[in-house]
């Protein structure tokens, strides 16, 4: 097993800083922005923040499981294609944020942050590295975001369908083949909840 990248255990911090300084004397912030300032560190910070959205308390804004279905799904599309940032449309960008939720979303993610650190490390990178894992993780982006813009409305169902996609953005960014793993393993429950309302 790989030993732990100090700057691999780090990189949750730094996302979340780099999500902070957007607060600054600011009442709402783009969507864009957000994109912008976490985009170069690739997709997976991006599916950590968007899945993130769900869970913290920024997910109670109206219309976010939506917004956030919609980027998930270009993630996965553009993944597919081959990029390597995330491109949105002007309408998307466009949509704000409240800062004040977004400071209490981080103030609770950075002792989750601290936790996560000994656990997370670059390791079994073929597993993250691998290009029928990454489309594989594309395809799943695409589904989840689909569900989610339809039926996102079913209470809890947002929160469970974002866990299989936090983990493997914790994998993708940290270069974890075994936490990207768990994510895969995470959609047994995703797909149960789905099929309990479904069928």
């Amino acid at each position: 097993m790989a030993e732990a990248d100090p700057q691999g255990d780090d990189q949750l911090s730094g996302l979340l800083d780099d999500l902070e300084a957007l607060l600054d004397n600011r009442e709402r912030v783009p969507l864009g922005e957000i994109i912008d300032a976490l985009g170069a560190r690739g997709f997976g910070p991006l599916l950590v923040t968007l899945s993130a959205f769900l869970i913290l308390p920024v997910g109670m804004i109206p219309g976010m499981p939506g917004l956030v279905a919609i980027v998930l799904a270009l993630i996965g599309l553009q993944m597919l294609i081959g990029q390597k940032r995330l491109w949105a449309p002007v309408g998307v960008r466009s949509r704000t944020v409240s800062a004040e939720l977004l400071r209490v979303s981080i103030h609770r993610a950075r002792p989750i942050a601290r936790r996560l650190r000994p656990v997370l490390m670059p390791r079994y990178y073929g597993l993250v590295d691998n290009g029928l894992i990454l489309t594989t993780a594309a395809a799943i982006f695409i589904g989840t975001g689909v569900v989610i813009f339809l039926i996102g409305f079913i209470p809890g169902l947002p929160f469970v369908l974002s866990i299989h996609v936090l983990l493997i953005g914790l994998g993708m960014t940290a270069r974890d083949g075994i936490v990207t793993l768990l994510g895969f393993a995470a959609m047994a429950p995703a797909l149960w909840l789905l099929g309990k309302f479904l069928l």
